[in-house]
């Protein structure tokens, strides 16, 4: 008979190491996106979880998954506070208005394009934001 635990000992390639935070690697980096998406509809502090995260983390792909959540979603929920801060003025209203609600779904779609894309990769970015993110903030990672 085989010893199925020596066969199988060390092989588990779905695996991920610990963080500084407690969370396993790939649960961290992919909690990090629809949080921030839910600060970034309902606050413009979009950014402030990646930031804290980026500066607490010491593993290197959270640390770079934070970056770029924090830069995204702190863009995109200054754009969103503005654009519902100058909905209420009389004759443009209606436009920043519109331009919310916009804001507000790319927020929705993004986060879910970048959850998913974290599960599946540690190394996911945004085809053209990610790069300039990486070009900008590399340094620090």
């Amino acid at each position: 008979m085989m010893n199925r635990d020596r066969i199988t000992r060390g092989k588990n390639a779905y695996r991920s190491s610990g963080t500084t935070i407690g969370l396993d690697e790939r649960l961290e980096r992919t909690l990090l996106y629809p949080l921030s998406a839910v600060l970034a509809i309902f606050t413009p502090l979009g950014w402030l979880l990646g930031l804290a995260v980026f500066l607490i983390e010491k593993n290197r792909n959270v640390r770079s998954h934070a970056l770029q959540a924090g830069v995204i979603f702190g863009v995109l929920s200054i754009a969103s506070w503005l654009a519902g801060l100058l909905s209420h003025i009389l004759l443009i209203g209606l436009v920043f208005l519109v331009i919310g609600w916009i804001v507000f779904w790319v927020i929705i779609a993004v986060a879910v394009l970048l959850t998913i894309g974290a599960w599946f990769s540690a190394n996911y970015r945004l085809p053209y934001a990610g790069k300039i993110i990486d070009g900008l903030f590399g340094k620090w990672l």
